[in-house]
């Protein structure tokens, strides 16, 4: 795991994390293996890869695309197979058949059927929160996930890094930033629940449905940080106007859950800048984010 309960202050102390290898990359690109394939009963002379995906797959029934941690995708496909909610859509899991098949996945690949639709454009950000204000109201009452306590990858460290008080990682001018916020840290009291980590990339618009919200990483933290998180992705990443911070705004520890947004994004940034790994819009993550960071810290 990313890191373990010290007994005497209740904080997270760091251990090794689990990093794709190059390995790992070519397993991915290429593409389901014939055993996911027959699982899945997937269209194999029709499968082809996703437009734009990263190492996702369709034959234009069914998407797959390979499983990071089993247990998260075990919990997440049996919350999905229960949905009953009518105001917000998730995908439908397809469960593998075959000699030797249990669970949600298949030789490391998992499956759903296809959504059909678009993601949101710049100008619909506003309906990114009206769809994850409908999606965190429908899962308030999950309890925790055990899984959480064993995540050992980039993502869980930032969460940590963000809540739990483990030691940051990375070159100096990412500990530079994150030190800054840390500095503004303050007890949060609002309650806690399973959200969706990467809200703001992952809201399909259907023709015809309600919105349908996908790609899920769980964590276990205030309904607001969901929506903290995208606020601070669309400034940060999007162009999207620093009145956003406002716009969004969720009650009294607003501000508390955008530096800690900032901090859940900056851990993974100074994990992969260390080890020589930063790609796409993490090569300039840092250099972006210091204006959001003074935006945030003014207000605190």
């Amino acid at each position: 795991m990313a890191g373990s309960e010290d007994s005497k202050d209740g904080r997270w102390s760091p251990r090794p994390l689990r990093l794709l290898n190059e390995a790992d990359w070519a397993w991915r690109r290429s593409g389901p293996t014939h055993r996911a394939v027959r699982a899945f009963g997937v269209r194999a002379d029709e499968l082809r890869p996703m437009p734009g995906g990263e190492h996702t797959w369709t034959d234009g029934r069914l998407f797959l695309k390979p499983v990071g941690c089993i247990p998260e995708h075990a919990w997440v496909c049996e919350v999905y197979a229960n949905w009953t909610a009518t105001h917000v859509r998730v995908p439908e899991p397809v469960m593998p058949h075959g000699p030797g098949e249990t669970g949600w996945s298949s030789d490391g690949w998992s499956a759903q059927l296809l959504i059909r639709g678009r993601d949101t454009e710049p100008g619909e950000l506003e309906k990114i929160k009206e769809a994850s204000d409908a999606f965190h109201a429908c899962i308030r009452d999950l309890p925790r996930p055990d899984f959480m306590d064993d995540r050992d990858d980039p993502w869980a460290f930032g969460d940590r890094l963000a809540w739990e008080g483990i030691e940051p990682e990375g070159d100096d001018e990412t500990l530079a930033v994150i030190e800054r916020l840390r500095k503004h840290l303050a007890p949060v009291s609002e309650r806690p629940q399973v959200i969706h980590g990467d809200i703001l990339p992952n809201v399909m618009l259907v023709d015809g449905h309600v919105p349908a919200v996908i790609d899920w990483p769980p964590y276990f933290r205030p309904a607001g940080m969901a929506n903290a998180i995208a606020a601070t992705d669309a400034v940060t990443f999007r162009a999207a106007p620093l009145s956003l911070l406002d716009e969004w705004s969720s009650g009294e520890e607003w501000n508390q859950l955008l530096v800690r947004a900032l901090l859940y994004r900056l851990g993974p940034t100074g994990i992969f800048a260390i080890r020589n790994r930063l790609m796409g819009n993490l090569t300039t993550h840092v250099k972006r984010v210091k204006s959001v960071i003074d935006a945030i810290i003014s207000r605190c």
